[in-house]
């Protein structure tokens, strides 16, 4: 049986021409917007040209500026602008500060106006002194945060205490990443506190360190050699209570606090102690 091929219909050829032509102006159309969209990211009215810093107070704030100027350079994909103020990456300048500045608490990042990115810093407070045992010292702020070198000084300015300056629980290699968390900020924001309470108890003695063990054990070294234990999941009420009782006692009643060489409140109400 022999087979004829028919010519296309008219109508079936104008329906493909029609389709053809449709696509073609949505391809076109398509290209047109986004080329559009590609140079409204670069509009001048949109690019930010300032950067105000504000709260800086260990860290320059050109220092800063040029920081945040260095990540708003260059383009998404090699096609969009990132200095575009609805496009530049917020997020990723804050983080990127918390990481390079262990100094800073937080740091928000928010456009001020179409022209200018709004940089507020708050810097950590040094509340003490977290040293190893080969006296190298970091300051902790007021959480327990290890965040950066502290300097020697001749006389203690901050209380030290006394423990690992090589762990790190943030990203990166182990020892060499800040900032680092010196037990968790309920622990230690407890252990300052009672520390205060038991300088205050104790006026005519200085504390001169705090030294927190493996097993979480806590010693407060006093100027004159004298040494405190207690545990550091006792209550820092119950802690205080069985000092002031000790005080009270015969043998503590008999001697100054220097002729101790040490107290051990670990116990509950057993009370041990050695002279020196």
């Amino acid at each position: 049986m022999a087979r004829v091929e028919l010519p296309e219909s008219r109508l079936r050829l104008r329906k493909r021409r029609r389709r053809a032509r449709i696509f073609i102006i949505s391809v076109v159309s398509v290209l047109l917007a986004l080329s559009c969209l590609v140079g409204l990211t670069y509009w001048p009215a949109l690019q930010i040209k300032d950067v105000a810093v504000s709260g800086a107070q260990t860290l320059p704030p050109g220092t800063v500026e040029a920081f945040v100027r260095d990540r708003l350079a260059g383009e998404y994909w090699y096609v969009f602008s990132k200095s575009n103020i609805f496009l530049y990456p917020r997020q990723q300048i804050a983080a990127d500060l918390m990481r390079a500045y262990p100094v800073l608490a937080s740091a928000d990042v928010h456009a001020a106006d179409f022209h200018t990115v709004a940089v507020n810093l708050v810097e950590r407070e040094p509340r003490a002194l977290l040293c190893s045992q080969d006296n190298r010292c970091l300051f902790m702020d007021e959480n327990g945060v290890a965040y950066t070198d502290a300097p020697t000084f001749s006389e203690p300015v901050y209380l030290s205490y006394y423990g690992s300056t090589t762990r790190s629980t943030g990203s990166g290699q182990a020892g060499s990443t800040l900032p680092k968390q010196f037990l968790t900020p309920p622990e230690f924001q407890a252990l300052s506190a009672l520390v205060d309470a038991i300088a205050q108890k104790l006026p005519g003695e200085k504390v001169s360190a705090v030294t927190v063990d493996e097993v979480k054990d806590v010693r407060v070294r006093f100027a004159d050699d004298f040494t405190l234990i207690f545990a550091l999941v006792d209550q820092g009420g119950d802690v205080f209570e069985r000092l002031t009782l000790a005080m009270t006692s015969g043998p503590m009643a008999a001697h100054k606090l220097g002729d101790f060489q040490y107290l051990d409140l670990r116990f509950g109400d057993k009370l041990y102690y050695k002279l020196k």
